[in-house]
Order: C-alpha cells, then structure tokens, then sequence
C-alpha cells in the first residue's frame, strides 16, 4: 500500500454541507493533523482515532470545511428570515403599545440579534457525532483505496526490479562458477613462479595449498550469493503482502541487507564482468529503495 493518495466525502446537516478531504504522503510514522473550523473542532479526537485505525504510515491531513449547502451556495443565510420578521413585528407592537408610535429602526431590530441569527455552533455539537462521522470515515476509506491503487502500481514495479535483480545474481554466480577454478590456477601459477625467482629451493606443497586454500576462501561469494538469493525470496514473500499495511519497513529491511551483501561481492570480485554486475545490482536496489520509501 502506498503512503500517499487522496480522498473526500460530503454530506448536508442541518442545512449546511460538510466536505471532508484527506490527503496523505510519506512519513516515517503516522503523523495525523486536523484542520477544522471553530464549529467543528470538537471532532478531531474522534478523526485521529478512526485515522489511526485504519492508516500505519504517512502524514496525513484531514481537512474538515463546513459551508452551506448547494442551493443556498451565493447566498446570505445567516439569518433566520422567520424569526427576523417575528423579532421586528413584536418591536413594532410594543412601540405603538407603549410609545403611540409603529416606528422601529434596523439597529432596533438588530439590538436582538441573538434571536435571529442561525446558531451553527449549536446545531454541530456532539450530538451531531453519529451524523457527521460517516462523512470522515467514508472520506478515509476512500483514501485507503487511493493508496491501494498506487500501492499497486509500486508492487508492480518493484517485482519488475526484483526479477533484474535475481537475473543479475544469477550471472554473477554462473560467471563465479566457471573462474573460481581458474582464478586459483592463476594464483598457484603465481606463486610457483614467485618461488621460482627468488630462488627459495624446494616448494612446500602443503603450505602451497593452504596459501591456496586462504586466498581462495578470502575471494569466495559464494555465501553472499545464496544470502543474496534468501533476501530476494524473502523480498518476494513480503510484496505478496503489499496491499497491507507495515510491509513498507520490511521491504527496507531486506533491501539493507541486499546491498550489504552486493557490496561485499563487489569487494572481493576480482572480474571485470562481476564488477560491472555488482554496479547494475546496486543500481537496482537503489531504485527500489526509492520506491519503497513510499510504501506504508
């Protein structure tokens, strides 16, 4: 699954729209922020529990926007035209009542303002918890399958990447195989001729072929080849998993022992051909680390 995507959702209450988007990128550990109006502040604690039920990795925005809904979009919807109207006319009932006069001005009427103006802040309380979270967890369930599909998209590539990798193990391995004989002929032929030229008498066989025996274990991959190869079994098994979350840190995992294992190949590669090989295999597993460093 990938760290990053994008989802939304929408609902109307209490003639107001709420819209919920989540968008998320690559973190380390799950970082959850919640940005939400003075009317809606109340429901962070309840979206950073659903988020982290539901994500293990990434930073992740949640941005709750509450306005009106579409068919009071451009207009002013403030006031309570009803109650505005009651407000002005009790005015005017208790000016002639009292003042023998129907005169009633609008700063009169807005002295009383609290009884007409809609009250948001009210109406979006946690009782409305039950009407509102649906909206977050559809909009969180939807960035959950954006990830998916991009997490899908990685997968692909990465086994793209593990299967050159494996193909390259293999020619360092098939190329190991047929000089490591001929690489400890050419050292005994060195040595015999180093004995030779300076004259040293009678050559020691047994201490021939311990010296032999050292230098070709001190250039032998073959452990780093079949560790290699393990790593890259394992790595296999673990994108078989990728549609879930925590795979990302495995996948780093074996990656780190991957490159630790082509570096020593590298080191005690004594081919040209090899050498070349251990460069496109560190390519390689750069690359995937690359990708890999958005996988949750």
């Amino acid at each position: 699954m990938s760290m990053t995507g994008f989802g939304a959702a929408r609902l109307e209450c209490h003639g107001r729209s709420l819209r919920v988007e989540c968008k998320s990128v690559n973190h380390r550990t799950l970082e959850v922020r919640v940005h939400a109006s003075r009317e809606l502040r109340w429901l962070e604690p309840h979206v950073l529990r659903a988020a982290r039920a539901r994500l293990g990795r990434g930073r992740v925005d949640v941005r709750l926007e509450l306005g009106a809904p579409a068919e009071h979009q451009g207009g002013f919807d403030a006031i309570d035209p009803a109650r505005f109207d009651e407000v002005a006319h009790r005015l005017r009932e208790l000016s002639e009542a009292s003042l023998a006069t129907a005169q009633v001005t609008l700063s009169d009427v807005l002295s009383y303002r609290s009884y007409f103006e809609r009250d948001d802040a009210e109406r979006f309380d946690e009782s409305a918890l039950e009407v509102l979270l649906p909206a977050v967890v559809q909009a969180l369930d939807r960035l959950q399958e954006a990830r998916r599909a991009e997490g899908a998209g990685i997968n692909d590539d990465l086994r793209g990447h593990l299967g050159d990798l494996g193909s390259r193990i293999d020619a360092v391995e098939a190329l190991d195989e047929v000089e490591r004989p001929a690489y400890r002929s050419r050292i005994e032929t060195r040595l015999r001729q180093a004995v030779s030229d300076f004259g040293v008498g009678q050559i020691d066989e047994e201490r021939l072929a311990q010296e032999l025996a050292y230098v070709a274990e001190r250039g032998d991959i073959s452990e780093e080849l079949q560790r290699a190869r393990s790593h890259v079994e394992r790595l296999g098994l673990v994108l078989d998993e990728a549609g879930e979350e925590g795979v990302g840190k495995k996948i780093d995992f074996y990656l780190q022992e991957l490159i630790r294992e082509v570096n020593t190949m590298g080191s005690k590669s004594h081919l040209a051909e090899q050498s070349d090989l251990v460069v496109e295999m560190k390519s390689i597993i750069e690359k995937m680390r690359e990708q890999s460093a958005n996988v949750a």
